[in-house]
């Protein structure tokens, strides 16, 4: 790849993930859908997959998510471009969630959380996706 392509694919990861944030937090379930391969899995800390699918992980957000407020960000990411269709990626990120009532499978009230993304990325129908997403967290802060 040319310097030129592999930034601009760099820049391209970019506003995938800066979707997937605002989506998530802006509560947009439909377009949330459009950041995942169809494929997508993710995967926990230990290796083990814990979701398949970007339409079952999108519903999954969705219930997890419907009746909060949200504010995930993302830092400092480290973009590695393997080829014209695949690339990996490692963010640092925070995320601060308050639910109306509580977490509907875990029962939190609220959480802050920081740590990393570890994601790799496939470009699908001409567009970058996720393909794997796995969130490693340094500390979570849980109000019960």
């Amino acid at each position: 790849m040319k310097r030129s392509e592999r930034l601009q694919a760099i820049e391209e990861i970019r506003q995938l993930k800066a979707r997937y944030f605002r989506y998530m937090d802006t509560k947009q379930w439909d377009m949330l859908r459009t950041v995942f391969t169809t494929d997508m899995r993710v995967v926990s800390p230990e290796g083990a997959v814990w979701i398949e699918g970007g339409d079952a992980f999108a519903a999954s957000l969705q219930h997890s998510l419907e009746n909060s407020v949200s504010c995930h960000q993302g830092f400092t990411a480290e973009i590695d471009i393997l080829d014209a269709d695949k690339a990996t990626g490692i963010w640092a990120m925070q995320d601060i969630i308050a639910w109306d009532d509580r977490h509907p499978r875990e029962g939190w009230k609220a959480i802050t959380g920081r740590g990393h993304y570890h994601e790799t990325y496939r470009r699908e129908d001409g567009e970058w996706r996720i393909a794997t997403l796995s969130l490693t967290r340094l500390r979570l802060d849980i109000e019960e």
